[in-house]
């Protein structure tokens, strides 16, 4: 009894405690407040996704794994009106979810009946419960008013039973059908799962945007279609799994990308086959139905939010279908998990920012350059409102040029790249540039690095094994000094010979990956180099320095350049063989690695910048090849 009552004077503490919290909290006065009534369908089904151990120990986590799929679930939500409320923003929150709270409740049997489990036999028996209804009904009906609307009620109450049996009988197959579908879907790989979704999603939004149901030789159309479609993704596997597995993991990951393959061009066109004869039972289901029930989604395209400033907010404006299509274009129709952040019409093109992508649409031919913020090296303003958009690519930086007339359009160019700065290669820097750099003896040949890539270097005879091609490699830059003209045409050659060879010496299940890493000391200081390691690979990390370095000393003097060099270990089923070097002087600290992603990066030291002159990366993802420059910051 006691311990109750301690109980209760503590409970009625901590009431009176948040009582008073939200009182000295500050108020905020709402003239009008009007949340208009909600109508949701809710359909949730499960897919497989892999929970890291992080997330298996989060309660909303487990929760999900657990819910059984829902299908077309009802929940309707009234107004909530309020005038001249004064009340703290803890106290209206409060009061919001327990209105919502409420109402959820009460449709808690909404919800369980629509289970799927129980929603083929719940609608069959509904379909031909209504049919039974008016085999009855419309008889008796049509008596009261003589002989002959008896037998019309006759045959239209027999005519309501048959069409309540075949669409209870079509559409419980189709359902069944689709079920199957998509569990044999989830065997197959990831990519023709999201691309089977997002063409269900096409076909959904044309459905329902379509005044009119769609005939027979238009099902069959799509139906013919879904076949194709899973067919050519089967076969493109084939083509694609074994190579794309092999040089993830090597022999092992050979092996297993065959198997992949092998099982996908197998039920690949099982599911096309299914999804077909879903489309075609749908088909006969809205003909049999009274009212043909096509799933309804708003006329209008979602709402497009710009994000504002360099920050998550948005800002909600009045609807703007213009930034609507382009939101559609970055989410391709909402299969894309991608954010719209804005958009702007230039003379010739139309240029989308997105959270992942910047996307430049030709007006009139409609070709569209999507490149991924990554691959954007920086921007710079030219004369005569022209932006140029300087690109990394396989074969050094090219350069995009883009022609604005108007100044308001050109600045909010400038602002949508201006966003997105902090993830480029080298942001708005103008630091990437070669002449007048201290130290060099000779004026240097204009050279983009990168442009000798995909050239192929003969490999020498002699040459048997890593150490040899690393000594040879070693010697030559030795010798290399900025005294030359083509100092810097010959560094670039040396670092491809690097990777060319590499890539003749290990081929095929003997495949390494490798990363060459190369800079330039273009500051007016000794450079001096603290470590540079590999967080992963299968070597040590090899230097291979111009005159300008003092190996006792272990610095590099202006002008002068380094080439690093470090290879993974042969692929299995277990790694993947990944390089990634960490590299640390008094000027900078890098992270680089053999594949395209958010670690790698460059950071300078007070005093000092340094920007990427390459990033440069094979296709299949066997090497990467950088270039940076380091200079001094200019007070």
């Amino acid at each position: 009894m006691a311990d109750r009552r301690f109980d209760q004077k503590i409970s009625m503490s901590i009431d009176a405690e948040q009582k008073l919290s939200i009182a000295k909290s500050r108020r905020v006065y709402l003239e009008h407040f009007h949340l208009h009534p909600i109508r949701l369908s809710l359909t949730f089904s499960q897919e497989w996704i892999d929970f890291n151990s992080a997330s298996e120990g989060v309660q909303i986590f487990q929760f999900i794994r657990s819910m059984p799929s829902l299908t077309n679930a009802p929940l309707t939500f009234t107004s909530f009106v309020v005038s001249h409320a004064f009340e703290a923003p803890q106290a209206l929150i409060r009061i919001l979810g327990a209105h919502y709270f409420s109402q959820l409740a009460r449709q808690i049997f909404a919800i369980l009946g629509s289970l799927t489990i129980l929603n083929g036999p719940a609608d069959f028996l509904a379909n031909v419960g209504t049919g039974v209804r008016d085999f009855f009904y419309e008889p008796i009906n049509g008596l009261v008013h003589g002989p002959t609307q008896f037998i019309e009620g006759l045959e239209t109450g027999a005519l309501s039973l048959a069409r309540g049996v075949i669409v209870g009988v079509v559409r419980g197959a189709a359902q069944v059908t689709d079920l199957v579908t998509l569990n044999i879907a989830g065997l197959t790989d990831k990519s023709f799962i999201e691309e089977r979704n997002a063409y269900k999603r096409s076909l959904a939004d044309a459905r329902s945007r379509c005044d009119t149901p769609h005939t027979l030789n238009e099902s069959l159309y799509f139906a013919g279609d879904s076949i194709a479609r899973s067919i050519k993704s089967g076969a493109v596997g084939m083509m694609e799994q074994p190579s794309m597995y092999a040089s993830r993991n090597g022999s092992a990951g050979l092996v297993h990308g065959v198997g992949k393959a092998l099982v996908g061009a197998i039920l690949k066109p099982m599911v096309g086959v299914g999804d077909a004869v879903v489309l075609v039972l749908n088909h006969v289901t809205d003909a049999a139905s009274i009212t043909n029930k096509v799933q309804k989604v708003s006329k209008r395209l979602r709402r497009a939010l710009p994000q504002r400033g360099q920050t998550i907010n948005v800002q909600l404006i009045p609807y703007d279908e213009s930034a609507a299509g382009a939101q559609k274009i970055v989410t391709e129709n909402e299969s894309l998990n991608d954010v719209y952040i804005g958009h702007v019409h230039i003379s010739s093109h139309l240029i989308i920012a997105s959270e992942r992508s910047l996307w430049a649409i030709d007006q009139k031919t409609s070709e569209r350059l999507c490149l991924n913020w990554e691959e954007i090296s920086h921007f710079s303003r030219m004369e005569d409102k022209i932006m140029k958009i300087s690109v990394f690519s396989q074969t050094g930086l090219q350069s995009h040029i883009f022609k604005v007339y108007s100044s308001a359009q050109f600045v909010k160019f400038y602002h949508l790249l201006y966003i997105q700065s902090s993830r480029m290669g080298n942001g708005s820097n103008s630091v990437c540039e070669l002449d007048n750099i201290p130290g060099i003896k000779y004026k240097q040949q204009k050279h983009n690095f990168g442009s000798f890539n995909n050239r192929r270097v003969s490999l020498r005879s002699t040459t048997r094994d890593e150490t040899g091609l690393i000594a040879r490699c070693c010697a030559r830059v030795k010798l290399l000094g900025s005294e030359s003209p083509s100092f810097f045409n010959n560094l670039d050659k040396e670092a491809w010979t690097l990777i060319s060879s590499w890539g003749q010496m290990f081929t095929g299940l003997s495949s390494r990956r490798c990363v060459v890493a190369g800079f330039i000391n273009g500051t007016h200081n000794f450079l001096q180099m603290k470590s540079t390691n590999l967080v992963e690979g299968g070597s040590s990390c090899y230097r291979m320095a111009s005159k300008e370095y003092d190996e006792v000393q272990n610095t590099l003097q202006p002008g002068g350049a380094m080439i690093l060099f470090a290879w993974g270990s042969t692929p299995s089923l277990l790694h993947e063989g990944r390089v990634i070097l960490k590299i640390e002087t008094n000027a900078f600290v890098c992270d680089l690695s053999e594949e395209k992603n958010s670690s790698t990066h460059a950071t300078p030291l007070p005093d000092y910048q340094v920007c990427f002159l390459e990033k440069s990366y094979d296709s299949s993802g066997w090497w990467a090849k950088y270039w940076l420059l380091v200079s001094q910051t200019h007070h």
